[in-house]
């Protein structure tokens, strides 16, 4: 991310539609956190060993917005250790829920992600969207940052 991602501005927990949440890394310890979320936070419901799993590799990092002891967004991230470059972090997966959208949260979320990179000296953190997503292009933009082209292929098997 550019020096522009690394923002300055208070990742205040109350914005102009009063929503107050506090954000937490997610890990065994507090994964119970998870048992309340709200609609359209993740894609499916979570299935706890996939959690387990996610959780037992510490290259995956989660953060969660909670208000009122609801899960109301998150953050996946995955941390690359390289043998030839830069450790990157990929940030994999952003969401809010249904009803907390346009409060700042995601924004929150993106603050705590630059954060982390920066304790941990990440240099780079990239991320990947639909091109008609235009409300997570819109947050993306917003921290001063412009796409670049670039090709994605889905290998199933």
């Amino acid at each position: 991310m550019t020096e522009s991602g690394k923002s300055a501005e208070s990742a205040s927990h109350q914005h102009s539609k009063a929503a107050e949440f506090d954000l937490h890394w997610i890990n065994a310890d507090n994964a119970h956190l998870l048992q309340n979320v709200a609609a359209g936070v993740f894609d499916e419901a979570i299935d706890p060993a996939r959690l387990a799993a996610y959780l037992a590799n510490p290259a995956n990092v989660m953060c969660v917005a909670i208000s009122g002891g609801q899960v109301v967004g998150m953050v996946m991230c995955v941390i690359h250790l390289h043998p030839d470059k830069p450790t990157e972090l990929y940030l994999d997966e952003i969401g809010t829920g249904d009803d907390w959208r346009r409060q700042g949260i995601a924004r929150a979320l993106m603050l705590k992600v630059f954060e982390r990179a920066d304790d941990e000296d990440i240099e780079e953190i990239w991320l990947g969207t639909e091109p008609d997503n235009t409300p997570a292009i819109g947050l993306y933009e917003s921290f001063g940052v412009k796409p670049e082209k670039a090709l994605i292929y889905y290998l199933d098997w």
